[in-house]
């Protein structure tokens, strides 16, 4: 930058270090740097060393509902997916501050008699469809992703294809919407984002809904 010279004296100004002032050069820095850069930490309170390996990740980043929703407060450029079935969405409940339903798999018109439940089918498209969410709100795979499903097992799953995609900052709700299921009651009551009083409803936002690929 050139400066001009101050008429009242006849040496020209001398520059600072650097050439530009610092309170410049710090805008043009904050202005170049990364959003998920900028983005707060993420605390997370869970003990990694105690999780089954069904909801371990190849990234080892993990949250409660709890410190996922306090994350969610304060960094608006996380993209948080529910990566269960929409019907599952339409019938249980999803987590407010959804940005999208991307579901892992879906549930098939094939009964297992021995599970006592109909075959999930993975959803060939999901990598696909979680690289145009991100795309869609600007964000890089270096941005936070926050994956939820029923109970944790299913987001590890998509967490470690996000993972093999290139996303490098993917953390899975270990407990997920509904929660594991109490050891007596064999119910889903013994955590999860909706036991923890976490603000939930039925119905899906147009925006988030999951459309299928033509």
């Amino acid at each position: 930058m050139q400066h001009l010279s101050d008429p009242a004296r006849s040496a020209p100004r001398r520059r600072r270090p650097g050439g530009r002032r610092p309170a410049l050069a710090a805008l043009v820095a904050l202005l170049l740097t990364p959003v998920a850069a900028l983005a707060k930490p993420i605390a997370s309170s869970v003990d990694a060393g105690a999780l089954p390996e069904g909801k371990r990740t190849p990234l080892g980043l993990y949250l409660t509902p709890e410190d996922a929703h306090a994350a969610l407060e304060k960094n608006p450029d996380i993209l948080f997916l529910d990566v269960r079935d929409p019907i599952e969405l339409s019938f249980v409940g999803h987590p407010e501050g959804m940005d999208a339903n991307v579901p892992l798999a879906l549930a098939s018109s094939a009964f297992d008699p021995r599970a006592g439940r109909y075959r999930m089918t993975a959803n060939p498209d999901f990598r696909a469809q979680a690289e145009a969410a991100a795309a869609a709100r600007g964000l890089d795979k270096s941005a936070p992703v926050f994956l939820i499903c029923r109970s944790g097992v299913r987001s590890a799953a998509a967490a470690r294809i996000l993972a093999e995609a290139g996303f490098s900052n993917v953390w899975n709700l270990i407990e997920g919407f509904e929660g594991d299921r109490d050891k007596l009651t064999g119910r889903r009551t013994a955590n999860g984002w909706r036991n923890a009083g976490l603000p939930w409803a039925y119905k899906i936002p147009a925006d988030a809904a999951w459309t299928p690929a033509r």
